[in-house]
């Protein structure tokens, strides 16, 4: 969805009153609803991988889960990396300047490609000491060295998607990235079947095909998105006049945005693989990590509602200021930070209720049932003020404004949560409930922070 920049200008009449504007819930759902469904479509994807691979035992399980939360790590880094673009893309947008948002977007593009080489090399030679020190079982470590391996061969393609998927998303074009991603994720689908169990004559790889499916989704996902950026059809327009070749002080200006972000992103992905760690070193310890692993899914359902709605939160902010209106940045902020938080609090409900047939469906192992259902009821009660703090931090994006996110998730998720999930599970008994216990505990203090960030109101005074 395209968003009329003179929605968002001094044009449109006296500056913005109240905190809240509910007559804008519309325009925001409109714009935060493909998101959410892309995400979610991405989510679903995770089910996919993990119900095909639960027929081969729960290693693979195991081993496509923790692979994920490595993949995981990076993939959320070269995201945060584009938040720059995201921004200035957005406020050149607001200004009508289709130039700047010409030459951010192609940088991007370039910037991107150099950093996921570096990126591919360190992660070809490290994927296996990445599962040891896991303290994964050796049959584990076995099926998703080969995995990781494929994913890090064509990382290059995530993160040109990446790129292009923010240079659309900062233009307000929303509906296009999802429909690019719903043909990427039929193809990605597709493939792992085929390659899976080896129908039709193809190789069986088992864990393995999971990661070819990946690459060839994607790449057919980076062919579509450029021809979009270069036809002129959709919100941005790759101009002639602008070039991919490096301009330092280009790219200076979205790292100086993006390089926070992406090493908030980097922290709060390292402590979840810490966390991951501790919860191999539990009692049951295989158990615990197939319940995490399949618990790990819904909370990605209910995390990606709350990054779509933090991403229609740095869109609505960015074209506000880029616009000159700070005042309808705010409150198209915190309108949007009201709606996303009643939405997730709604959409755990059926998570709660059906807790038990939710993981059924993935596993029959009663122990695995058991300790699942505790996570996802964690998770229910944690994820409101997640969303609060990924909502209030997208406003903040918006304005080119990323530190506080990455000093936020080192306070709140370094720590607190790391610090409490040892004490609760190790120190005190509790084991693998008091690891789940520490996912409220840190998700609230973040939320209390971000949000206080954001209303402070400084953030309408940067410029980028």
């Amino acid at each position: 969805m395209k968003i009329p920049v003179g929605e968002y200008g001094p044009r449109n009449g006296p500056a913005a009153t109240g905190k809240f504007d509910l007559s804008l819930t519309r325009r925001i759902i409109h714009l935060a609803l493909p998101l959410l469904l892309t995400r979610q479509m991405e989510n679903l994807v995770g089910f996919a991988d993990i119900y095909m691979v639960g027929k081969l035992g729960p290693e693979a399980i195991s081993a496509v889960g923790i692979s994920r939360q490595l993949v995981m790590v990076i993939s959320v880094t070269m995201i945060a990396v584009t938040t720059g673009t995201f921004a200035m893309v957005a406020q050149a947008i607001g200004a009508e300047s289709r130039r700047d948002a010409s030459a951010t977007a192609k940088q991007s593009i370039t910037l991107l490609s150099l950093l996921s080489i570096g990126i591919s090399l360190f992660g070809l030679a490290a994927a296996p000491a990445f599962l040891v020190a896991l303290s994964l079982n050796t049959e584990v470590i076995a099926l998703g060295v080969p995995y990781l391996r494929v994913f890090f061969s064509g990382i290059v393609l995530m993160t040109l998607n990446f790129s292009i998927t923010n240079c659309l998303h900062g233009a307000g074009d929303t509906r296009t990235p999802f429909y690019i991603s719903l043909f990427n994720h039929a193809v990605k689908i597709g493939t792992s079947y085929l390659l899976i169990f080896g129908i039709w004559g193809l190789p069986r790889l088992g864990v393995t095909g999971a990661a070819f499916g990946d690459i060839a989704g994607r790449l057919c996902s980076v062919c579509i998105g450029l021809w979009a950026l270069y036809s002129g059809r959709f919100g941005i327009t790759l101009l002639p006049d602008t070039s991919y070749r490096p301009n330092w002080a280009l790219a200076r200006r979205i790292l100086k945005i993006g390089v926070p972000s992406a090493l908030q992103g980097l922290f709060r992905n390292g402590s979840n693989l810490v966390f991951v760690k501790l919860v191999a070193l539990t009692a049951s310890s295989t158990t615990a990590v197939a319940a995490f692993s399949i618990g790990n899914q819904m909370e990605r359902l209910l995390r990606r509602t709350s990054l779509a709605f933090g991403t229609a939160a740095t869109a609505l902010v960015g074209q506000s200021l880029g616009a000159g209106n700070p005042d309808a940045a705010e409150q198209r902020g915190w309108t949007t930070l009201l709606i996303a938080v009643l939405f997730t609090a709604v959409l755990g409900i059926p998570i709660a209720l059906f807790a038990q047939p939710i993981l059924a469906f993935f596993t029959d192992a009663p122990d695995v049932i058991r300790i699942g259902i505790v996570y996802l009821y964690a998770i229910i009660l944690a994820e409101p003020f997640m969303c609060a703090a990924i909502t209030s931090g997208g406003g903040l994006r918006g304005a080119g404004d990323t530190l506080p996110g990455l000093y936020y998730t080192l306070i709140a998720q370094w720590l607190i949560r790391l610090p409490a999930a040892y004490l609760l599970a190790f120190t005190l008994g509790y084991d693998i409930i008091g690891i789940w216990a520490a996912l409220v505990i840190f998700s609230a203090l973040q939320g209390a922070l971000t949000v206080r960030k954001f209303g402070k109101g400084e953030w309408k005074q940067r410029r980028i």
